[in-house]
């Protein structure tokens, strides 16, 4: 309440909707790097071990983002976001630990707690209903299941330049501003609250090192809400026309 966001704020009505899809990216990002390694646990010929090390505590870390996050976005929100919570902070602790060997050990610690604060910081009284945790999770799914399909060697085209999760982001939001005949800025101004951990994937996956998806990265989520205006603009020309 002291610092605004409260459901009558701006603020606090901007998280609210920016929650649910920061929780279905946290999902996302730590069910990339679980299938990831999965992977290479099958194609490796040595056994599955679990060690006392930064690297079995980030896994053990994205196993309780992501089980947080299927918690909250199937009902029980408050528990959810506890276990989301808890599973960023020692993914961000472990990352630091672990160097370059997860991600990046400043950018993504960064995003994680970022997110982490999205999340927590939803109105008590304006969590999310069951239409935006489920598109939350359609969005999780879609920027997800392309990734894990190329670890296990089905899908014949790369989308490991981190560029895929974003643009399914940014899509969702587009679509939220297509669907509720709005101008845009708010879908907008929700998903680039929500896309910190994407831009972390993007960053430690190859994206800034080409020109193409670098660009294509940073004008995905603003990209989306000019499209929505335009889209907005163009509806309500047609409506005075009309008239």
């Amino acid at each position: 309440m002291r610092l605004g966001l409260s459901s009558a704020t701006a603020a606090g009505r901007l998280l609210a909707r920016a929650a649910p899809l920061a929780v279905g990216a946290a999902a996302a990002y730590c069910g990339i790097h679980l299938s990831r390694w999965y992977a290479g646990a099958v194609a490796s010929p040595a056994p599955v071990r679990i060690d006392a090390d930064a690297w079995s505590a980030l896994l053990l870390a994205s196993a309780l983002v992501f089980v947080g996050a299927v918690t909250a976005l199937t009902g029980r929100w408050r528990a959810g976001v506890i276990a989301l919570a808890t599973g960023l902070a020692g993914l961000a602790v472990a990352a630091v630990v672990s160097g370059p060997a997860f991600g990046d050990p400043i950018v993504t610690p960064v995003m994680a707690l970022l997110t982490a604060l999205v999340v927590v910081a939803c109105p008590p009284d304006l969590r999310p209903g069951t239409g935006p945790c489920a598109t939350a999770g359609a969005m999780a799914a879609a920027a997800w299941l392309p990734v894990t399909a190329m670890y296990a060697g089905v899908l014949p085209v790369s989308t490991d330049y981190g560029l895929w999760p974003l643009l399914v982001l940014a899509v969702t939001g587009l679509a939220q501003a297509l669907r509720s005949m709005s101008p845009g800025l708010a879908e907008t101004a929700a998903t680039a609250a929500a896309c910190p951990l994407f831009l972390a994937h993007a960053c430690t996956t190859g994206a800034w090192g080409l020109l193409l998806p670098t660009l294509g990265t940073a004008a995905a989520v603003p990209l989306a809400g000019a499209l929505a205006g335009s889209a907005h603009a163009l509806r309500l020309r047609g409506r005075s026309g009309r008239h």
